[in-house]
């Protein structure tokens, strides 16, 4: 193996293996560094939909006047632990910061930005992998009860056409035609006729990985305790044996892509980056993909029901309250509730899942170099359009480590931002 063309990858999810797949494409020799199987964390539970219009974040200017409701409503789709957030106050408050208009507008940008190369990163992935069986092309429908809900929304899908996300609008009837199994009538919809979704993420992440040993590309189980950096190199510390005597991986660069397990890694100085979790659910029922003919957004929920290969999966909701609160009843039970509203289904679930997306308080991703060291590189942070942007993110990680000119400008996203 050619050490100065070695690259370890910390992180086996989908931006992971993208990376590790895009690094091996540009010839690098690549080790994948993780304690558990290939994408079978957030990567595996999440929502499935291939979301490039998705650039309106969870931030918004309105989040001040609903807030209250958000939080202490039964019916919210946002839950919020008061322990955890009397003891991160500082990541509240920057997260409520970034919730001002011009702030929200400077995200959208840079997010619509990026998604709009979502497909330059995950094409050529697919053909690699010999995935393109898992994805399916049947729009997205986005859905509002009311008037007034779809009214209300108005402003943040007027940001999207301006940043150049086609959709159509539809009424009731056209809603009842799409999806005649939705059991409320619903006002007004939104089509979003191009977007796609995969039928199983955790099959594309086996994918990724089939191709990336196949290439030669080497699987290290184990945690990444620490990152140890040179003059010109890299250690990665196992979590095995004692500090200081445990082995490690040594390798020309790394790149740190394990979500919002990110910040438990030594080394890779975190302290700057105001790194957390947005706590994800599904619920899914089994063989019941059929009530839906694509992904509906049921937005007063927030949540999506989206058909899978496997059945019928309802993934989504916010919740605050870190990697090691266990998971919360009341929010399975809040999807599962608000799914039969949707449509017909067994009183209980198959599966339930709770998982943890990355996120940072301008919903903005971390793509780029330390601001440390030019061996250590960032790819994280995507909050709820991981598996959207995870090639993109892994194209451009591999033409930073190859010292080539991004193929887009990297430096909105470079966690230089928060010093």
């Amino acid at each position: 193996m050619d050490s100065d063309r070695h690259i370890a990858v910390i992180g086996a999810g989908i931006v992971g293996l993208s990376c590790a797949l895009w690094l091996q494409r540009k010839g690098f020799d690549v080790s994948l560094i993780d304690p558990a199987d290939p994408g079978s964390g957030a990567s595996s539970g999440n929502a499935c939909t291939i979301a490039d219009y998705a650039c309106v974040p969870v931030n918004s200017p309105d989040i001040f006047k609903s807030l209250p409701k958000l939080l202490f409503s039964p019916d919210s789709p946002l839950s919020l632990r008061p322990g955890y957030a009397l003891r991160h106050p500082l990541w509240m408050l920057d997260f409520l910061l970034n919730c001002r208009k011009k702030k929200v507008e400077r995200s959208i940008r840079l997010l619509a930005r990026l998604l709009a190369q979502t497909w330059d990163g995950l094409d050529p992935l697919l053909d690699q992998a010999d995935a393109r069986d898992l994805l399916e092309q049947r729009g997205c429908l986005y859905l509002y009860r009311t008037e007034a809900q779809f009214t209300a929304a108005q402003a943040g899908n007027a940001r999207r056409r301006r940043h150049g996300v086609e959709y159509r609008e539809v009424d009731g009837g056209e809603i009842r035609e799409l999806e005649p199994n939705l059991k409320p009538e619903f006002a007004r919809g939104l089509l979003f006729e191009s977007a796609s979704h995969v039928l199983n993420p955790l099959t594309l992440c086996q994918r990724y990985f089939d191709r990336f040993q196949r290439d030669g590309g080497t699987f290290v189980r184990a945690r990444a305790r620490a990152v140890w950096h040179g003059v010109d190199s890299v250690e990665v510390e196992l979590d095995a044996g004692e500090p200081g005597d445990a082995p490690r991986v040594a390798a020309r660069r790394v790149v740190v892509a394990a979500g919002a397990f990110s910040k438990r890694i030594e080394g890779v100085p975190m302290q700057l980056l105001p790194l957390d979790t947005e706590r994800g659910y599904h619920v899914q029922y089994d063989g019941l993909q059929h009530l839906v003919s694509r992904p509906v957004s049921y937005n007063e929920a927030g949540f999506y029901a989206t058909p899978m290969n496997e059945g019928l999966r309802f993934a989504g909701t916010v919740e605050f309250a870190g990697l090691d609160a266990p998971p919360n009843p009341r929010r399975l039970e809040f999807l599962a509730r608000r799914a039969g509203e949707l449509l017909d289904l067994p009183a209980k679930p198959d599966r339930e899942w709770l998982g943890f997306r990355p996120t940072l308080p301008d919903a903005l991703p971390v793509i780029g170099f330390s601001t440390v060291s030019e061996y250590i590189l960032y790819a994280f942070g995507h909050q709820h359009v991981g598996l959207t942007l995870a090639g993109i993110t892994g194209k451009l990680i591999a033409e930073l480590a190859n010292r080539e000119t991004p193929s887009l400008d990297v430096k909105p996203f470079s966690p230089a931002r928060f010093l």
